[in-house]
């Protein structure tokens, strides 16, 4: 009896085709989501900090501005700011807005993204920017690179207000001090322009890490010297003892520098007394030569 076979045309089975669409439009709907959303760090937390202000709203406008498609009004923008900021100092500022805007209240919306920066800048901005960043600026010193506290110190001298001559003196005392005298010994002349100082400690600096790069290259390619293996006198005495008989020395507790006992060769008064006779016959030598 011939075994039933399906036709070559024959339709999929139900089950199969119902599998294969929902697979199908998993895949389309990831494929749509990556399309939507770059992948980009996420703001960290605003926990009510006033010299965080600019650094949160910095993160917050980078996110939103690569993934435009998530954010299409400025309900949502205004949420997910306030999704990031802690219940701490600004538990009443966040929970009063938070609760117009889930409740959809028509003032709430009227308010334009924009103005919502400005009313949390005037909110949670530093009392006094000025004397915030002087202060930061008196604990900032160079690290690694002259360049990048340069770019640290530009940063703050913005927001100071502080004249050439200021600038100057803050920003030598930043510097190691060997840089300074450096600097302040360059042949070229006396800097007088805060410009001319970074960039000559950024030259110096660049050149030092240079001569250090070179070294370490010709050290590995020309090996290096080998340095004399300075060992302790009293190393040396012990080991001429043992060449003769360490262990009659250490049964009796004698000294391995004077032969005597009741001490170690450590605390041995006889040790500079014998300095003393082996010069004299050095010197007793070279006269007689």
């Amino acid at each position: 009896m011939a075994e039933d076979k399906k036709p070559s045309g024959s339709k999929p089975h139900p089950d199969l085709v119902a599998e294969e669409t929902m697979i199908s439009a998993t895949v389309l709907v990831q494929l749509v989501t990556a399309e939507k959303e770059v992948k980009a760090a996420l703001p960290r937390p605003f926990t009510g900090t006033r010299k965080d202000v600019k650094k949160f709203l910095r993160e917050v406008m980078l996110y939103i501005a690569l993934n435009p498609k998530a954010f299409p009004d400025d309900r949502t923008k205004k949420l997910f700011l306030l999704s990031y900021m802690t219940d701490r100092p600004e538990e009443f500022w966040k929970n009063d807005k938070t609760d117009l805007l889930l409740a959809f209240d028509p003032e709430a919306e009227k308010v334009k993204w924009g103005e919502f920066i400005d009313d949390f800048k005037t909110s949670f901005k530093p009392l006094d920017t000025a004397l915030e960043a002087q202060l930061k600026l008196q604990d900032l010193k160079m690290k690694e690179r002259a360049d990048k506290y340069t770019y640290q110190f530009t940063y703050l001298t913005k927001q100071t207000g502080y004249n050439n001559a200021a600038q100057i003196v803050a920003f030598k005392r930043g510097l190691p001090k060997s840089l300074v005298l450096k600097i302040m010994t360059w042949p070229e002349g006396v800097l007088t322009t805060i410009k001319d100082w970074m960039d000559v400690a950024i030259l110096f600096d660049e050149s030092y890490k240079q001569a250090l790069e070179y070294g370490r290259t010709w050290d590995r390619e020309n090996g290096r010297k080998q340095q004399r293996n300075f060992r302790k006198k009293e190393n040396v005495v012990i080991k001429q003892i043992l060449e003769i008989d360490w262990k009659e020395y250490m049964a009796r507790g004698l000294c391995f520098r004077c032969r005597k006992g009741g001490h170690r060769i450590k605390d041995c008064l006889d040790a500079p007394k014998k300095e003393e006779k082996k010069k004299e016959e050095l010197k007793k030598l070279s006269k007689e030569e």
